[in-house]
């Protein structure tokens, strides 16, 4: 099978119609980067050929793209057998299929028929998900991640493969007999272990079943056992601790120490009482004085802040007087340079338009002797122009070669009908001697020849007469048919202006001639107008036409100017640096004005907040001064300080009187007494509980007989276990049998699969030097054998599987291959993780398979395979 185009339209990220094409039969690689659509087309394919059209899925939906309500499209263009074949599929939105080929064309449930009959597949469940049903196809287009396992081949492709080795080896050996006695065995050993895992059934799990229930009887018989003599002992000693609890409740010496506990309580939340009173005094004591100390230090800093002010006031003003002169002085020195700036800009500006004045009588001249240039070849192109209209002429005269073709056909036919015309008639030519007389069928004819097409009399004159009869056949039609087809020849030659069909390829290739030349020509005419820039005068003939045609051909004549363009430039360089010099100077005079205002600013700024401070500190002092002068406040302050000193002493002494009694710890220890009395009494409810519910466990447990029952338990679970190891120990018989059975089968499978392994060693020796592959009977690669030792396919490496995984199903497209079954192999970003050696000789086994088959690789790896030899096709 061979895909050569795939169109997709309105299919998940491809919003607009994309065509894949130019596929070639061998290898072929898609490199894309990641997220571009790759994996993409590998479900759009499976969706065409695997997926019915009418199916409205979870996965036929996301196929549409996201936020889009449309009909997503597949049409696909492959061969098989060397026949192509179109096939077109919509989903959803009026869904339809169509498959065309040799056979005809075919829509609807007939075409997905067709299309199952002709790639060997089965119709699945519409998900996409049942591998078993996809046949050939399904194996061989592999998608992203899908290699890095090794699976075995679905049904379909494992059926195909078995036909092809009984073919090749003959029927699997073994017999009827051999498989009467493994069915029978293993339907011995089906009834009581499951043939896969070995887990109990039947009468082995029922007897297990058994063996656990009487164990469990047992240990719940002897639990009782345990319970009943637990619950004789746990009596006595609920009785003795009750007998404790009951005397703890009327000890007379707890009462006594609560009551004394209770004395001691009241004695020291009193002499608390007292200390916090003390306390309350003292601390409003210590806030009068503290208040007068304030008010005195408010006093001394509203001074202070008077001075500092006042001092502040003076420095501030020698600030200002000092920076006003320094502005001053910046003012005038601004005023100077920019006077000098100016007169350098107004140089400059002299020097500037001497320079201009200058460039503009240079660039005057300069397009008047461009514009002569531009008439001189004006001039010359007007020969060149008249030779291409004579040789646009020749062109123009060309014959198309559809209207050759023609010619020459109508030219043959008439050559053909001439032929047959000739071999259908008789000619007949004439020399009478004079005075005889000829006549043709009655009528007097004078021509010395004529052509006979139909049973014709000749009589001559009185010697007598010749009855000439044509071969039959012919007739008048050849007559008619030659006419006609000259007439369409003069026809055709009046049309085309020839006379024959010779003349007519004489003219074509004068045409052909004059082409040739006429392209020659314009390349010449090309050359001789490169455009001036200087006149504004563009490349080509036409633009130089039009500039002619402007400006007239007459050409002006100029006088070359002799200005000096450097010496005019150097001056103007040297007043440029004067007034750049000029304009530096007066840019820091302008920075020195404007700092030596903003200090001008700052200082006078500056003196008016200390002007407003020295205000505000004159006006606090008043304020402060209304409460009294300082001398009050000091004698107010020695009498606020006796008093807290007195104050203080009284709260020393409540607080000792209250360090004699720690009100906190009686509490607690009253309340440790209420609460042991507390849980003595409810130990004392539970005790009674408890005991009661013992005295009618007992009661019960007693009357059943705990002892009897563990016997009878114990019996039955020694029965259980006997019946068990029996049926055991057939099993354990019947899977050494199986077990037998099975490696005589897997010698047979091995005979069998011996074209299988052939095969797949073909690849896998390239890889893997000296290993040896192993398949199951279901023609999955079970494990590898390498270095003495047998791996499990599913242990080794990702790596290898996937490596491993390409190279069976390579194994199998080569068997499928020999049954003419359709073929080909897509790998979806493959060999991710091989190494360079590998990666180099996994490239070269599928360019080698690309001779066979076609291969197509989708990757996102360009450096990785750059060394591969293979057609490459870009998404575009």
């Amino acid at each position: 099978m061979i895909l050569n185009s795939l169109e997709l339209a309105s299919f998940r990220k491809f919003r607009d119609p994309l065509r894949i094409d130019g596929f070639s039969p061998g290898f072929n690689i898609v490199v894309e980067p990641n997220e571009s659509g790759k994996s993409t087309l590998l479900e759009a394919l499976r969706a065409a050929f695997f997926i019915r059209y009418s199916a409205k899925t979870e996965l036929v939906r996301s196929f549409l793209p996201i936020g889009d309500d449309v009909a997503p499209r597949i049409a696909v263009e492959f061969e098989i057998a060397g026949q192509p074949w179109k096939l077109e599929k919509q989903f959803l939105k009026a869904p339809f299929v169509r498959l065309a080929g040799p056979s005809g064309r075919r829509e609807s449930d007939a075409a997905e028929d067709a299309l199952q009959e002709l790639l060997g597949f089965e119709r699945g469940n519409n998900r996409g998900s049942d591998p078993e049903t996809r046949g050939p196809l399904g194996m061989l287009w592999v998608e992203q991640a899908t290699a890095l396992s090794v699976e075995s081949p679905n049904r379909i492709v494992r059926d195909s493969v078995r036909g092809v080795l009984e073919a090749e080896v003959g029927a699997v050996t073994g017999g009827r007999r051999f498989d009467a006695i493994r069915a029978n065995v293993e339907t011995a050993y089906s009834a009581i272990r499951t043939p896969r895992s070995g887990q109990s059934r039947g009468e082995l799990a029922s007897a297990e079943a058994r063996v656990a229930a009487a164990s469990a009887a047992r240990q719940q018989a002897e639990a009782v056992m345990r319970e009943y003599d637990h619950a004789l002992s746990e009596l006595e000693l609920a009785r003795a601790r009750l007998r404790i609890v009951e005397r703890d409740l009327v000890d007379p010496e707890t009462a006594e120490q609560r009551r004394m506990l209770a004395e001691q309580l009241k004695l020291a939340e009193s002499a608390t009482l007292r200390s916090t009173a003390a306390e309350a005094q003292f601390g409003q004591a210590d806030e009068v004085a503290k208040t007068i100390a304030a008010r005195i230090d408010r006093l001394e800093g509203s001074e202070r802040r008077v001075e500092a002010a006042a001092a502040e006031v003076a420095r501030l003003e020698a600030e200002r007087d000092r920076t006003q002169d320094g502005a001053d002085q910046a003012a005038r020195n601004e005023q100077e340079l920019r006077a000098a700036l100016e007169a350098a800009r107004s140089v400059r500006e002299q020097r500037e338009d001497a320079l201009s004045r200058a460039r503009d009588r240079i660039a005057a001249f300069a397009k008047i002797a461009g514009a002569g240039r531009a008439i001189a070849t004006r001039r010359t192109l007007s020969d060149l122009e008249d030779r291409e209209k004579l040789l646009q002429a020749d062109v123009s005269a060309a014959i198309g070669d559809v209207e050759i073709s023609a010619l020459a056909d109508l030219e043959r036919a008439a050559i053909e009908a001439r032929a047959r015309f000739e071999a259908g008639t008789v000619k007949v030519d004439f020399d009478l001697a004079d005075g005889v007389e000829l006549r043709v069928d009655g009528n007097p004819s004078g021509a010395a020849s004529i052509d006979v097409l139909s049973v014709t009399r000749l009589d001559i004159g009185e010697a007598g007469s010749v009855l000439i009869r044509p071969p039959q056949g012919g007739g008048r039609s050849i007559e008619a048919e030659l006419s006609a087809a000259e007439d369409r020849l003069g026809a055709k030659l009046r049309s085309l202006g020839v006379v024959s069909h010779a003349m007519a390829v004489a003219r074509n290739e004068r045409s052909l001639a004059a082409m040739r030349e006429l392209e020659a020509l314009r390349v010449q005419i090309s050359v001789a107008c490169p455009g001036d820039p200087t006149i504004g005068l563009a490349p080509g003939a036409d633009a130089l036409r039009a500039f002619v045609a402007t400006v007239g051909e007459q050409s002006v004549e100029a006088v070359a100017p002799n200005d000096d363009i450097d010496a005019l430039e150097a001056v103007l360089g040297e007043a440029k640096l004067a007034e750049a010099e000029a304009a530096g100077r007066h840019e820091d005079s302008r920075l020195s004005l404007s700092k030596a205002e903003s200090e001008l600013a700052a200082a006078v700024a500056a003196l008016g907040a200390a002007g407003r401070e020295a205000e505000a500190a004159v006006a606090q002092l008043r304020a402060i001064a209304i409460d009294g002068d300082s001398a009050a406040l000091e004698t107010a302050f020695a009498e606020a300080q006796r008093d807290r000193a007195a104050k203080l002493d009284a709260l020393e002494a409540a607080r000792a009187g209250a360090k004699s009694f720690d009100a906190n710890t009686l509490r607690r220890r009253i309340e440790n007494l209420d609460r042991a009395t507390s849980r003595t009494v409810e130990e004392r409810v539970d005790l009674t509980g408890k005991i009661a519910a013992l005295d009618s466990t007992i009661t019960r447990e007693g009357t059943a007989g705990p002892a009897g029952h563990v016997a009878e338990t114990r019996e039955e679970e020694e029965a259980a276990i006997a019946a068990r190891d029996r049926l055991q120990r057939e099993a354990d018989i019947l899977e050494v049998l199986r077990a037998a059975l099975t490696n005589a089968a897997n010698e047979a499978s091995r005979t069998f699969l011996r074209p299988v392994t052939t095969r797949a060693m073909r690849y896998v020796e390239r890889l893997f030097p000296g290993s040896d592959v192993t398949f199951d009977e279901n023609l999955g690669l079970s494990s590898v054998a390498r270095g003495g030792l047998d791996e499990a396919s599913g242990d080794l490496s990702r790596g290898t599987q996937e490596q491993l995984a390409i190279l069976t199903r390579l194994a199998f497209a080569d068997l499928l291959l020999e049954d003419k079954a359709p073929v080909s192999l897509i790998l979806d970003d493959p060999l991710v993780y091989s190494d360079d050696a590998r990666l180099e000789t996994m490239t070269d086994i599928l360019q080698e398979a690309s001779a066979r088959m076609q291969v197509i690789l989708l990757t996102c790896r360009s450096k990785a395979f750059r060394h591969v030899e293979a057609n490459r096709i870009a998404l575009q």
